[in-house]
Formats: C-alpha cells, sequence, structure tokens
C-alpha cells in the first residue's frame, strides 16, 4: 500500500504543479486562469498534508498546507463555473459562499492541531452539507446549460466533466465512511486515489489531446460562408427569424427551430456557431429580440408602452431576463437607451 500511495501521491504532486505551472505560463490572459492556479494549488496542499506517516512532513510545512488546502472544492467549483457558466463574473454570493464552505473546516483544523478545544462534530456535518451543495449546485450548472450550448466540443466536455465529479464524489463519500477501517487502508491514501482521475483528466483535457480545450471559454470564430448549402440554410434561418420572428415565442429552442428548417440540431448548433459567431443558442435569439426592442423604443408610437410590456412582446419571459441581456449587449440599461431617443 505504500508503493502505490507513493506512486499515486507523487505523480499528482507532478502533475499538480505543471498545471499550476502552465497554467502561468500559457493560460494567464484566460479569465479562469486564477482559479485554475488556485485549485491546482490548494488540491496540491491536500496532497502533500493528508498523507500517511512515512511521508508526514515537518509539523510546521504540515500544519501550513492543512491550512492552505481548506478552501480546496469551493475553488474547483469556482474553476468549474468559469468552464461552463456564460461569462463568469466573480460575485459577492461566490465569495460568500467560498467562505461559509471554509469556516467549519477552518475550525476542524484548529481543533485537530489543539489550536481551540471545541465539539467537532456539529461542524463536521455543517461541511458535509456544504460540500454536498457544492457538488450538487457544480453538476447543475454544467448540464443546465448544455442544451443551449452551440460548441460540440464543450457540450461533450460538460458530460466527461460530471461524470469525474460524480466519481470522485461517490468515492470520497464512501471513504468518509467506516466500510474500509477493516481493510485498513488509510483515510488519505483514498483520498489521493480517488481525485488522481480527476488530476490526470484535466491535465489530459487541458494540455493534452484537447489542448485548445480552453478556446471555448473565449469568443467563437468566423468561418467564411462558401458551402452552397451553407449559403441556402443561412438565408432560411434569416427568413425564419426576420420574417416569421419565431424569436418572439418565449420558448424557443434550438430543438424546435431545428424542427422547423428540417435540419438536425448537430447541424444548427454548427451553423450558427461557426457561421455566425454565436456560443450560446441563447444569446443568439436575444440578439434579435433585442434588436426589436431597440426598435420599438425608436418608435414614437410606442413611446407609452411599458418596458415590460415591449420586453414580454419581443421574447423575453422576465424583466430581469431582459435588463440584464440588454445591458450585457449595449452596456445600458433598457430606461437610459429608451430615454436617450425619448431627449433627441
Amino acid at each position: 500500500m505504500i508503493l502505490l500511495d507513493a506512486f499515486i501521491r507523487f505523480t499528482g504532486v507532478g502533475l499538480l504543479v505543471l498545471l499550476a505551472v502552465l497554467t502561468i505560463r500559457d493560460l494567464r490572459k484566460w479569465h479562469g486562469a486564477p482559479y485554475l492556479f488556485l485549485a491546482s494549488f490548494t488540491v496540491l496542499a491536500t496532497y502533500l498534508g493528508l498523507t500517511i506517516p512515512e511521508f508526514r512532513l515537518p509539523e510546521p510545512v504540515h500544519i501550513f498546507v492543512r491550512i492552505i488546502d481548506i478552501p480546496n472544492l469551493a475553488l474547483v467549483w469556482l474553476f468549474s463555473l468559469t468552464l461552463f457558466a456564460q461569462k463568469f463574473t466573480l460575485r459577492w454570493f461566490h465569495i460568500v459562499a467560498v467562505a461559509l464552505y471554509s469556516l467549519p473546516i477552518s475550525i476542524i483544523r484548529l481543533y485537530q492541531f489543539e489550536i481551540i478545544d471545541l465539539e467537532p462534530e456539529p461542524f463536521l456535518f455543517v461541511a458535509e452539507i456544504f460540500s454536498i451543495a457544492l457538488v450538487g449546485h457544480l453538476i447543475f450548472a454544467t448540464l443546465y446549460g448544455r442544451g443551449d450550448d452551440l460548441l460540440e466540443k464543450r457540450r461533450r466536455a460538460r458530460i466527461y466533466f460530471v461524470i469525474v465529479i460524480c466519481f470522485v464524489a461517490t468515492v470520497t463519500t464512501f471513504i468518509s465512511t467506516d466500510m474500509f477501517l477493516p481493510y485498513k487502508v488509510d483515510y488519505g491514501t483514498l483520498w489521493i486515489i480517488s481525485v488522481w482521475p480527476g488530476i490526470v483528466w484535466t491535465c489530459y483535457w487541458l494540455f493534452g489531446a484537447k489542448r485548445d480545450a480552453l478556446a471555448f471559454g473565449d469568443q467563437a470564430s468566423v468561418k467564411a460562408v462558401q458551402d452552397p448549402v451553407d449559403q441556402k440554410l443561412l438565408a432560411q434561418l434569416e427568413d425564419i427569424m426576420q420574417s416569421d420572428e419565431v424569436f418572439k415565442a418565449a420558448d424557443l429552442t434550438i430543438v424546435a427551430l431545428a424542427k422547423k428548417m428540417t435540419v438536425t440540431q448537430h447541424r444548427l448548433r454548427e451553423l450558427i456557431n461557426q457561421r455566425l459567431g454565436h456560443q450560446n443558442f441563447n444569446g443568439y435569439v436575444n440578439s434579435y429580440r433585442i434588436a426589436a426592442v431597440k426598435a420599438a423604443f425608436r418608435d414614437p408610437e410606442k413611446a407609452q408602452l411599458p418596458i415590460l410590456t415591449i420586453a414580454l412582446d419581443c421574447g423575453f419571459n422576465s424583466l430581469t431576463t431582459f435588463n440584464r441581456a440588454f445591458r450585457e449587449s449595449e452596456n445600458i440599461t433598457p430606461s437610459v437607451y429608451r430615454q436617450q431617443f425619448s431627449e433627441a
């Protein structure tokens, strides 16, 4: 078991160091790089701190790395959101979530280091609840946008990512029970073994055969339309969106639009992504909706209509959704935009 622990631990440490170094060297301009680096660093601290006696670091260093590794799951959660959430921006509730997750674990660590004298059981329970909540939200956030995602590479990656997360979460849940105690297997060894496949997969995915995987976090590239079939499909799509105004249906999905055009979903995703430059179907449809809203704002006959009425008529299903989409598109609020035309 010591040899297995040594192999898993030291290869894991090497991969995490490589991941951190390459993140700084190659990905520092990517918006998710800080989260990837911090997640790698804290998981690395866990690999160094959660050890069997044979590999235990000197006590001051051991305490240091065990403090550093406290927010590891929360930072993995943030990194994952940068991959799959549309236009991820760190907000106050993300910081609160990291703090709430880290607080009970910090108390448990202080108890383990005999710095405070508190009963750890309640904090263990709270830490488990927050861990389950983060993993659950991670899975939800990863799968939620899959149907709306126009990038086939990212659509596939969502499934693989959830499989890895579920595997790690399931194994770590089992090893947190007493089922392995009769086999005298160290908890730290089991933990690093359970997380190791996720580290290997992440390194392979980001820096191996799928080195360009992170490109889907940036804007989509638009290819010139030269294929007559593509030109015909684009003309059909434009006609359906402009003449038929299907974008005004609040429940419009890519499934419904593909059916209306009698093409496959995959073909339509590829067309909108590679020929029109959109990464997200909802963003593509919202571009038509916002254009219609702006036209309504400029129409004197609709000057007295409430903004909500116009937004709903153009396909948005709520004022909150409309306001967010409009600000992202125009860098201004709908009311200010409308006021500019009323004063002109």
